[in-house]
Order: C-alpha cells, then structure tokens, then sequence
C-alpha cells in the first residue's frame, strides 16, 4: 500500500520525541509556576532604619546570605551617619547588580534576585527608591541630633496643643446652641410644610434626626482635629516622622479608596434599586388580585376568600425573598468576606430564631387551606370557646361571649380538638347542649319531656330544627343526658347568656315536677326530696329569706 506525505504513519523514534518535547514542556512550566510561588511567598529580610525601611533583600549574593547583607549594609549606613556627611546619594550598575552609595562610599547592593517579577520590579528603580529613602533617613538622623530643631519641635507641639483645647472646647460650647438654631429655623419650616396630614406625624423624628445629625458632624469635626494634631505633632520629630507620614497616607487611601468604591458601586446600586421597585410594583398587583379574591369577584382554583389573606403574604414574602437574592450580587461589599460572613451568621440566627414563626405560619396555612375554622363560627379549642374573628398566619383570634378576645397560636390550634358549632347548621347559627345527669328513678321519657319543655322556654333557641334529647351514658347511679339545640347566627355573642338561660329553665322545670338533681355524686336518698316548691320561686330582683316572708 502507497501512502502520501500527509497519511504516511509516525515512526516510533518520531513519537518518543515528540512524547519528550511535552514532557520537557510541561516541566519547564511547573519549575516557572514554582518560581513565581517561592517569589510570592519570600517576604525577604528589610533594611530599616530610623522607622523607614530603606530596601527589602530577597536574594543571596555568593556566600554571602539574605540575611547577612541586610547586616552588613545596616553596620556601613551606621557607620556612615556617624561621619555626618554631606548626605549626597547615588548608584552605580554593575554586572552584579546596582550599587547605592552615600558620600561616594557603597552601601549595599541591589541583585537581580531582588526584584520581584511578578510585579514587574527592576534593580534599577529598587536602587532610585533605596537612595532616595536614604537620602531622607540622613537628613533626619542630622535633625534628630540637632537639640535646637528639637526645642522648636517642642513649642510647636505646645501651640498646636492650645489650638486644639480652644477648637474642642468651642465645639462643646457651641453644639447645643448649633442644634438649637438649626432645629428652631427647621422647624418653622416644617410647620407650613406638615401643618395637616400623615406628614404631620413625622415633624418630631425629623428634627430629632436633624439635631443628631448636626451633633455629630460637630464632635465629627473635633475628632478631625484630634487627627491633624496627633500627625502634626508626629511629622515635628524626626523620629517619628514616619508613623505621621503612614498616618497621614493610610487615612488618605482609605478616603479616596470609599470614594472610588462609592463612585463603582453606584451602577449595582441603581440596579438593585430598580429590582426592589419592580419588587413592589409586583406586591401591588399581588394585593389588588387577592383583595378581588376576598371581595368574590376574582377566582383560581382552590383559592377562596378564607385562604386569600394567609396566601398573600406567602407571595407576597416570597417576592421580596427573590428580589433580594437578585439584588445582592450588585449591593456594595457583598463579595467581601467581611459580608459573606454577616450573611451567613445572619442565616444562622434566622434558621434558629425563626423555628417557631416558622411552624406557627406553617399551621396558619393548613388551617386556611384545610378550611378547619372559617370566620364567623363558633367553636371550642381546649377550655376557650368563641367566635372566629380572624384567621392570621400567626395566630387565630376567638370574641367569647363576654366580649373578650383570646388570641390562640396556630400550632396549639391545629394540635387540638376543635369542637365546631356552627360548621354544620343549616342557615347559620351555631349549636347549643347541655348535660344532665338524672338517677334510674326517674323514667327517661320524663326526662326527655321535661328538657324539652326547659328548652321551649327560652325565645332565641330555634324551633326548627327541633331540640332533641339524647342519652349518652348509663353509669351506676345515673344517665347521662344532653339536650341539643341550635341558636340563630345573630346570637352567637350573647351564646354564654343563652346557656345560662336555658340551664335556669331546665332547674325550673325539674323543681316544678319535683324531680331531684342529685347526679353524679349520689350517696343516698333524702328524707325530704331535694326540690324547689313553687311558692318558694321569688320573682323579686332582690334576695329573700327562705321563707319567702
């Protein structure tokens, strides 16, 4: 078989060279990736002096170490300020690198391996920065021995003082009567502008928050002076004229460093201020659609007027939740640790705080969508009894009878038993029983006429459906008996008074039959039945003896 040039097949010497050319490749990669981490992580050994770190040696020299020629080049720049000297610098290139002299006499020299190539350093321009650092360090070492600048260094502090205790205490002086005027001329203002209205409201929080405001940009200015003279007094000693100098930069850095950041974050601003606008406008519509669904003229499915409010705030929760995860890549410092840390400590302590809000909502939403308790009904929740008034996501409002208002948590309601009084009645109203218990004398049937009879008596008890009686236990000594009947919508706040007036009724009838309620502690038979006669039935508003004399 014939092969062109571009089919012919490789020959085995042509792939082991070409599998060694890779391999030499990618070693030669890893030794530079190495190099340039060694770079990064060698801090190298400093030469300061006077509190001023003139050059940073990172390499060795022959046999002579890192170490050592920050050494040696300290001992030769002593030795030299000792001479007091003109304090000429300069520097001179040699094959072994770039030479920093003072007075004409070398110093120390700048290596190649000094300089850092990942942040694009030359000897050269390492060696213009160590001369001129050194320059300055001989000036001051000859104005740190001079005892006249010394003195003149003294008194300046000394005035620079007495302007800072004047400044401070006219500070002091002036922030309350500042405060005053600003918020008495603010005021004036504020009173044609919010005579009448909602804004009305706020006139007292604005000027406390002006007069706060103007307070603190007072005692903002004093600290601001407390600074000057702190890097004034610094700058005056040669010693310590350095820290004054880092003062003064760092301060200087960190203000146009915010302004910078500032002026980069105003576009993610914009953005996350438009998300939280569309947010609302989303949470608008969601209210006008729900408050449709609430007045009947809206309907989704599943969805009713008794599930419509808990729903909601689900979604309404549920908007503002994804406009923030949207906005919070472009808020300011969300990719600082500093912030991640906040926000992820913030997680926990809502994740923690937030169990039990979370499970009352929970319970909140099953009993609107279960439809357990509509509003309007009368029902009974442990020994609480009332009328549903409101069903919230947190809690479930009860009005008893006596006009008070019980507000039940929602997981205690959907883990009880809730009677219901009104969820089967037909047209509205509510059920109303009593329980007696009556002994084996009594025939039952007289029991069930006289209870009907009780009931016959009371006007707001409904006659149809008729009350009726049922028998609900045969204990040892007696029978259990309940009277069920039913009360009209309309009288569900007076349900206690109702009660009240049917158990009077039912002893008014068995007194007036002569029949005894002695159940269910019953020992034995009296000699005199335990009744009421008649004549003893007093109709007065006010108590009468016994005897009805």
């Amino acid at each position: 078989m014939i092969f062109s040039n571009s089919q012919r097949p490789l020959s085995t010497a042509t792939l082991l060279m070409r599998w060694a050319r890779n391999l030499l490749v990618v070693a030669l990669l890893a030794l530079s990736q190495s190099a340039t981490a060694a770079e990064a992580e060698n801090p190298g050994v400093p030469l300061v002096i006077g509190n001023r770190t003139i050059h940073v040696f990172r390499d060795s020299i022959g046999a002579i170490s890192t170490e050592e020629r920050a050494e040696l080049a300290r001992i030769h720049i002593l030795k030299a300020l000792e001479n007091e000297g003109e304090g000429w610098t300069s520097i001179t290139t040699t094959e072994r690198g770039v030479i920093v002299t003072l007075d004409g006499k070398p110093m120390f020299t700048v290596s190649p391996g000094d300089a850092r190539k990942q942040v694009n350093e030359t000897p050269e321009a390492l060696a213009n920065q160590a001369s001129r650092v050194l320059q300055k360090v001989c000036s001051e070492s000859r104005e740190h021995r001079d005892p006249q600048v010394n003195s003149y260094a003294i008194l300046k502090v000394a005035g620079a003082l007495a302007v800072l205790s004047i400044a401070l205490a006219l500070i002091a002086k002036t922030s309350r009567s500042s405060r005053q005027f600003i918020t008495g001329r603010l005021a004036g203002r504020l009173e044609n502008v919010t005579r009448t209205g909602v804004a009305s409201h706020f006139t007292e929080m604005i000027l406390g928050f002006t007069a706060t405001a103007a307070m603190l940009l007072l005692w903002l200015i004093g600290l601001l002076a407390l600074f000057a003279f702190i890097a004034y007094s610094l700058g005056l000693f040669a010693t310590t004229r350095p820290i004054s100098e880092s003062i003064v930069t760092s301060l200087t850095e960190t203000f146009y460093g915010g302004l910078r950041s500032t002026a980069g974050a105003l576009p993610g601003i914009f953005v996350a201020i438009t998300i939280f606008l569309l947010a609302r406008i989303a949470t608008q519509v969601s209210r006008t659609v729900f408050d449709h669904v609430v007045a009947g003229r809206l309907q989704f499915g599943a969805l009713d007027a008794q599930s419509a409010p808990s729903t909601r705030y689900l979604v309404n929760a549920a908007i503002w939740l994804f406009a923030l995860a949207m906005a919070y890549p472009y808020l300011p410092g969300s990719q600082t640790e500093a912030f991640k840390g906040l926000s992820v400590l913030l997680g926990v302590m809502v994740s923690i705080g937030a169990a039990g809000p979370v499970g009352q909502i929970a319970s909140g939403m099953i009993l609107a969508f279960t439809k357990a308790l509509l509003v309007g009904e009368y029902v009974r929740i442990q020994e609480f009894e009332g009328t549903v008034t409101h069903l919230g996501l947190y809690v479930t409002r009860l009005r008893t009878g006596s006009n008070e208002e019980i507000a039940l948590p929602n997981s205690l309601v959907i883990s009880q038993v809730t009677r219901n009084f009104s969820r089967n009645v037909e047209r509205g109203g509510f059920v109303l029983d009593a329980t007696i218990t009556i002994g084996y004398d009594t025939p039952w049937r007289q029991v069930h006429a006289m209870l009907l009879e009780a009931a016959g008596q009371i006007p707001l008890l409904r006659k149809e459906p008729a009350p009726f009686v049922l028998q609900t236990e045969l204990s040892d000594f007696y029978v259990g008996y309940r009277l069920v009947t039913q009360v009209g919508a309309e009288a569900a706040a007076v349900r206690p008074r109702v009660l009240s007036e049917l158990n009077a009724a039912i002893q008014d009838v068995f007194n007036k039959y002569g029949v005894q309620i002695m159940s269910p502690h019953y020992l034995g038979d009296p000699e005199q039945p335990k009744i009421v006669p008649l004549s003893q039935w007093h109709e007065h508003s006010a108590p009468l003896p016994k005897d009805g004399a």
